[in-house]
C-alpha cells in the first residue's frame, strides 16, 4: 500500500515518487499537504504522524507486583510472567495519533480545534491530537471510523495551516 508522500525541501511540493525529486524527505501521504504548506510558510517540521489503523502490542518488562490485580482486570493486557516482586505483560495498543514535531519551539496564537500543543524536553512544538480504536462503550472501532477519524484531523490541520501567518525573517530558498 503506498501510504506516503515525497516533499521537496526547496520548494516544499508534494510528489508521489521520490526520483522525482532529489530534495525530498517523505511523510505519511494524508499529512503531507500540511506538512509542506508549514515548511513553506517557514515552520521547519522534523517529523509527522496522520495516524495509523493498526494491530500493534507492546511488549513490557518487570512491572511493579503491586499492580498485578489492577493489570489482570484489563482486557487489553496478557500477563505473560509473574514473578515474586514483578511481572512482565503485553498490552494492546488502543489508539493512534495525528501529529507535527517541529525542530524548534513556536508559540502559536492558536491551535488546530482538538489538538494539544506536547512540548518535549528539547523544547521543540509537538501538536497532536489523539485517536481511540475503542468507542465510549469499549468497543473496538471499525477500521472506517478511524480511517475518517484521521482525515478529519487532517482536514483540521488543513484549515488551521492556511490561517497560520508565515514567520516573520523566513529565507526562501531557491
Amino acid at each position: 500500500m503506498d501510504h506516503n508522500s515525497i516533499i521537496d525541501r526547496n520548494t516544499y511540493e508534494v510528489f508521489k515518487h521520490e526520483e522525482d525529486c532529489p530534495y525530498a524527505f517523505i511523510c505519511d501521504k494524508k499529512i503531507a499537504p500540511v506538512v509542506a504548506q508549514l515548511n513553506a510558510k517557514g515552520y521547519e517540521t522534523i517529523a509527522s504522524c496522520s495516524g495509523h489503523y493498526k494491530s500493534e502490542f507492546y511488549e513490557w518488562f518487570d512491572e511493579d507486583i503491586s499492580k498485578l490485580e489492577e493489570f489482570k482486570k484489563n482486557p487489553r493486557v496478557i500477563i505473560t510472567e509473574i514473578r515474586d516482586n514483578s511481572f512482565d505483560f503485553i498490552s494492546i495498543v488502543d489508539k493512534t495519533m495525528t501529529y507535527i514535531l517541529f525542530s524548534k519551539e513556536y508559540n502559536f496564537d492558536f491551535l488546530p480545534e482538538e489538538f494539544d500543543n506536547d512540548m518535549d524536553d528539547t523544547k521543540r512544538t509537538c501538536i497532536q491530537s489523539i485517536i481511540s480504536y475503542y468507542d465510549e462503550n469499549n468497543k473496538r472501532k471499525k477500521r472506517v471510523i478511524v480511517e475518517k477519524e484521521i482525515e478529519r484531523k487532517c482536514e483540521l490541520l488543513k484549515d488551521w495551516v492556511n490561517k497560520l501567518p508565515k514567520v516573520k525573517g523566513m529565507i526562501k530558498y531557491e
